[in-house]
């Protein structure tokens, strides 16, 4: 048995499927996995204007999103 003790703890926010249990916890069931590519790269020189700016990421995982195993 693995005992963690806080003297205090502060959350800023619970996101997503997250969540703060106490006591004694058995969370079966939950499963949760994300993925998020985010890119903007770099724009430099002089009196730049960009409007209707498109933006690419390029994601050469092979892997992005597990199948649901869930069974109902």
């Amino acid at each position: 048995m693995v005992r963690i003790q806080f003297q205090s703890i502060h959350i800023d926010g619970i996101a997503e499927t997250s969540s703060v249990n106490r006591g004694t916890n058995r969370i079966i069931g939950r499963r949760h996995s994300e993925k998020l590519n985010q890119g903007l790269g770099e724009i430099s020189g002089e009196h730049n204007v960009i409007l209707g700016g498109k933006h690419t990421v390029q994601d050469d995982d092979t892997f992005d999103v597990k199948p649901s195993t869930r069974k109902s």
